[in-house]
């Protein structure tokens, strides 16, 4: 009998459209000086060798202090410092229940010392890279931390996704596309309508 072809593997990606990001609050953390101008420097960052600041990829679930609540008119949003993905209860409650919380973790944001209600910060330890064509990625080795450039055509290479119902990295969110469809999983407000991402199995 010959050998069948593996089912496409397809996610739905879900990622703010709003440039109005959240502000951290200064207050809550010490400062450090990168690039010439002071910044936030929370607890969950990792410097890189090279001195670069990012989120810590090695972490679950991330807490932050902002300096005001996100904009109710969006229910996906970012920190400005850092891209901390943030999402609004209001379309979590809708896929919740395809959360790993092995592998994603769901942090709190607070405004003043108080927990911002109807909101939390989502994250995933060391997610799977979005990769793209003609796009490279620069890799932490402290944390896993990736950064990448998108250029072409995007998609996943990376064999561990393979029958993942959801997907959290720096660039969005990624719901199976056979999940989003059959519950007819709307668009949340502020964000772009969602483009579909493959794996490409002949990539790795």
């Amino acid at each position: 009998m010959p050998p069948t072809d593996p089912p496409i593997q397809r996610w739905l990606w879900y990622d703010t459209e709003t440039a109005d990001c959240v502000s951290l609050d200064r207050s809550s953390y010490v400062e450090a000086f990168f690039d010439g101008r002071p910044v936030p420097l929370p607890e969950w960052v990792c410097t890189s060798p090279d001195g670069g600041l990012h989120k810590n990829a090695g972490l679950l679930a991330l807490d932050v202090d902002i300096a005001e609540a996100p904009n109710v008119r969006d229910e996906l949003n970012w920190t400005c410092d850092y891209v901390v993905q943030l999402v609004a209860h209001s379309w979590l409650d809708e896929i919740r229940d395809l959360i790993d919380e092995e592998r994603i973790g769901l942090g709190v944001l607070r405004e003043k010392g108080e927990v911002v209600s109807g909101w939390s910060t989502i994250h995933e330890r060391r997610p799977p890279v979005l990769l793209a064509t003609e796009g490279h990625v620069k890799t932490c080795p402290i944390c896993g931390h990736s950064y990448t450039v998108l250029h072409g055509r995007e998609y996943f290479s990376d064999p561990e996704v393979i029958g993942r119902p959801l997907i959290v990295n720096s660039n969005g969110l990624f719901v199976r596309e056979d999940i989003a469809r059959s519950r007819n999983l709307r668009t949340p407000r502020g964000a772009f309508e969602p483009g579909v991402i493959e794996l490409e199995a002949r990539r790795f």
